[in-house]
């Protein structure tokens, strides 16, 4: 597994001017290439023609390759030609490399080939804290890139590599997500409760990064594999779009519902520590009873279950995350299900 970071970088008022300078010449020669490029009957292979490699600008170099490498995916994807923003530039091993800190106050720095023949320029960054936090698990990979934002602030993207982790889990909980309760355990337990209003609250920010709601369920997802370690986690795979059945109100209040972020999140994260996360179709999960399997719309009245057929009685988002969980075809010896947690 590969993950990206970002770290701001602290160029001086001439290093700005060279990195401004090279943000302009890639978006003029990617363009110019993938125009190029775009005009070829067939793009076979990994690299551009040798016509079309240079042998003494390694810019030019990596320019091709990423231009090459843009058209032959939009031509795969039957794509209309794509149009360079030049808010990136590419780095390999061979363009730039990592060295030591050249003062106390940046401790992370690489040295970038530019424009001018047989020169380079030391860019300084500073790191944080789950950067190095990755860098104490896996290793940082010989290739990163300069990246533009919206507002022209530049920052350096590295990445870290992360070794396998092996997935023998015996364990497995089901997980309902919902509006009103983000998170229903198959055991009974629920987490989220203040999520709803905090993103009905915060719906109108504007956020550079993550919204409020997405950062909760970031620590919703830590807060989870701490309490269920080494565990599989099983969702329903989502699909909360288009209007059917949803008033104008509903979809106002709840159209920013990052309904499948806690899912990715928890996936990426076990990627790293060693579980896994399925995803399962959530066709009739709140309306099924899990004792007699009788499904029975009339079971379920708001955040009630009562099975009209056996008399079953519980939370309805635990009925649901129970199902969820039952619908994994893999057998564990160990299955997190208490279907009596929370009757009512």
């Amino acid at each position: 597994m590969v993950k990206s970071f970002k770290l701001k970088i602290y160029p001086n008022r001439d290093k700005l001017s060279k990195i401004q300078d090279l943000f302009e010449f890639w978006k003029v020669s990617m363009q110019y290439k993938i125009d190029l490029f775009w005009e070829f009957e067939s793009l076979a292979g990994s690299f551009p023609p040798s016509l079309h490699r240079s042998t003494g600008n390694r810019q030019l170099n990596d320019i091709n390759l990423k231009a090459w490498q843009i058209v032959k995916i939009a031509r795969k994807l039957k794509q209309e030609k794509p149009i360079y923003q030049g808010n990136e530039i590419d780095y390999n091993q061979m363009t730039f490399k990592y060295i030591d800190p050249e003062t106390k106050e940046f401790d992370f720095w690489i040295k970038s080939s530019c424009l001018e023949k047989y020169k380079r320029i030391s860019i300084p960054a500073k790191k944080h804290r789950a950067f190095n936090l990755a860098l104490s698990k896996g290793k940082l990979k010989q290739s990163c890139k300069l990246w533009k934002s919206d507002k022209d602030v530049i920052y350096l993207v590295v990445y870290v590599e992360f070794p396998e982790v092996s997935k023998q889990n015996s364990k497995a909980v089901g997980i309902d997500t919902g509006l009103t309760m983000p998170v229903a355990t198959s055991d009974g337990c629920f987490y989220g409760q203040d999520l709803k209003p905090l993103r009905i609250r915060t719906k109108h920010r504007t956020y550079k990064e993550l919204s409020a709601s997405k950062q909760a369920l970031n620590k919703l997802a830590k807060q989870l594999t701490k309490e269920y370690p080494q565990t599989d986690f099983v969702f329903e795979d989502l699909k909360f779009k288009g209007k059917k059945g949803r008033s104008k109100e509903f979809r106002r209040r709840n159209n920013n519902f990052a309904y499948k972020h806690l899912g990715k999140k928890l996936d990426e994260r076990g990627k790293l520590e060693g579980f896994s996360v399925y995803f399962v179709n959530p066709a009739y999960t709140s309306q099924t009873c899990p004792k007699c399997l009788l499904v029975n719309k009339g079971s379920r009245n708001g955040n009630s279950f009562n099975c009209v057929g056996c008399g079953y009685a519980v939370h309805a988002d635990t009925v649901g995350a129970t199902n969820i969980l039952a619908r994994l075809p893999r057998v564990y010896s160990e299955p997190l299900i208490r279907t009596n947690v929370l009757t009512i």
